[in-house]
């Protein structure tokens, strides 16, 4: 906890390596690519690193005390921090990505719509106007980086039930690493004091599987 005050967050601490393209600039030429695809929104040369986020402490929470706590790793901490906006992409892997590529309009636009915002619903509705699943998941991409996504996903107070047992209102990669000034505090939380959030909206409801 002292070397995350002093040191802040580096992208290579944790149990995973997030990666995240940065293609922020260049969004609307790539919306308008006729033949969108991975290939144009995943290139190499704009991998960088990052650190999972959320913006609600309770979301924070089920991260610390539940979903990343194992026998070997028992010490639950919470870190709270400054993050540009422009730094910020959504995390869409364990929902957004998997409601576009399986849902359908009429079983999912207003759940995405309740979580993400009226912003997302022009690349949902054009990836579920392609049956390649490349394009949709290009489509997804591109809408992880829209600011107006962030903001409504940011602002999301609904829990939602997604893919790997996971419980969250909002989910985030943001660039790294995250610098010792930019955090706000580092405390250790006890698990024995945390218990599960109601889900709000699942996800096998939001693609229609029941």
């Amino acid at each position: 906890m002292e070397g995350i005050r002093q040191d802040g967050l580096a992208v290579d601490a944790g149990f995973w390596r997030m990666i995240m393209s940065d293609i922020k600039d260049q969004l609307e030429d790539l919306w308008r690519s006729p033949e969108l695809s991975t290939k144009l929104t995943r290139p190499d040369s704009k991998d960088v690193l990052g650190i999972c986020a959320c913006a609600r402490k309770q979301d924070a929470l089920y991260y610390a005390c539940n979903h990343n706590r194992k026998a070997e790793n028992t010490a639950s901490i919470l870190i709270s921090f400054e993050a540009d906006p422009d730094d910020v992409v959504v995390d869409g892997r364990d929902f957004l990505y998997t409601v576009v590529q399986l849902g359908k309009p009429v079983t999912s636009r207003a759940s995405l719509e309740r979580l993400f915002g009226p912003a997302v619903l022009r690349y949902a509705d054009r990836a579920w106007a392609t049956s390649v699943q490349d394009s949709r998941v290009a489509c997804v991409d591109l809408a992880i980086h829209d600011a107006d996504i962030i903001t409504a996903h940011s602002a999301n107070q609904l829990v939602i039930g997604g893919r790997n047992r996971t419980r969250f209102a909002s989910a985030f990669i943001v660039r790294g690493p995250i610098a010792a000034e930019r955090i706000v505090s580092v405390e250790r939380v006890d698990h024995r004091d945390y218990s599960l959030p109601r889900i709000d909206i699942a996800l096998d409801d939001a693609i229609g599987r029941r």
